[in-house]
């Protein structure tokens, strides 16, 4: 059974949190882009723009990564959406209201596939998260999954991580059917037809989905990315260094910063960036210190 390497886990002052979630909600903003590899773009208002650290988006935008690109979100309400190469998702709907116990999520997935995150405020009696794809709906409470749309084959595929996840197929509402998945099960849902019986997810097939969301640090060039020669298992060289030459100078090892900075200021801003909530990480931007009271380990 594989063991998941990564948690979500909520240490932040309540209040704080209460306070700057109703802002946000208040001025539109769904979340942020706290890591970017490739080509990633968010749309708003039928126009579509580049996607960098940092960049928010609203309730309505959509979201698409390139064909061997991908993205990590971070949400208002503290959970994190990881986006696989050749993904495009928008977020419907999104409620934070702690103080009166609501806080609810609604995503809808065009193709490609995502891993949910999904926080602990979903643990509430009146919490609800779902995503939603062409041929099925996968709804939560304070789990870790993953949902996959083939537009090709016009087929879902959900495999729950830990936790369970309730699926229910968009004929449904006719038939009553509707299936729970726990870790490492998975269940498939065709066009105009109901999820299949759930079943344990072949190892190689679930290895396969989780390498495709991979994205160590920002996906800055500077810092430790998918395509850097250690994780290659190479040293590394000169010409690995962006614009680096043969031989090039210390400074370009150091990514062009001066080998006379302070060790802090000469690392990259991986060192210190995306380990924190959106309130977090918007209170001390990457490169800025404290990382806030929720982490998302990379």
């Amino acid at each position: 059974m594989r063991k998941p390497t990564k948690r979500v886990v909520a240490v932040g002052a309540a209040v704080v949190v209460v306070v700057l979630a109703r802002q946000l909600q208040a001025q539109g903003e769904a979340g942020v882009f706290a890591a970017v590899q490739g080509k990633v773009e968010v749309q708003r208002r039928g126009a579509w723009q580049d996607a960098t650290i940092g960049t928010p988006f609203q309730v309505g935008d959509r979201m698409r990564t390139g064909a061997g690109d991908r993205a990590k979100l971070v949400l208002r309400d503290d959970s994190v959406l990881d986006m696989a190469p050749g993904s495009e998702i928008v977020v419907d709907d999104m409620v934070t209201d702690p103080a009166q116990q609501k806080v609810q999520s609604a995503l809808r997935l065009f193709q490609g596939r995502v891993r949910a995150w999904v926080s602990e405020a979903y643990h509430q009696p009146r919490a609800h998260y779902e995503i939603e794809t062409p041929t099925a709906v996968a709804g939560v409470r304070g789990t870790e999954f993953i949902a996959a749309y083939d537009i090709d084959t016009e087929a879902t595929e959900i495999i729950g991580l830990v936790e369970d996840v309730d699926v229910v197929g968009k004929i449904a509402a006719m038939s009553g059917g509707r299936v729970r998945i726990g870790p490492n099960m998975t269940t498939r849902i065709l066009k105009g037809r109901l999820p299949t019986v759930p079943a344990r997810v072949d190892e190689g097939h679930l290895r396969q989905y989780l390498d495709s969301f991979d994205l160590i640090g920002t996906g800055r060039r500077d810092g430790l990315n998918v395509f850097h020669p250690v994780l290659a298992g190479r040293l590394i060289e000169p010409g690995d260094v962006p614009g680096g030459a043969e031989e090039a100078p210390q400074e370009a090892l150091l990514g062009g910063k001066s080998p006379d900075l302070p060790l802090a200021d000469r690392l990259s801003l991986d060192s210190s960036t995306n380990s924190q909530p959106l309130q977090g990480f918007r209170a001390s931007p990457p490169g800025q210190g404290s990382t806030g009271g929720v982490r998302v380990n990379f």
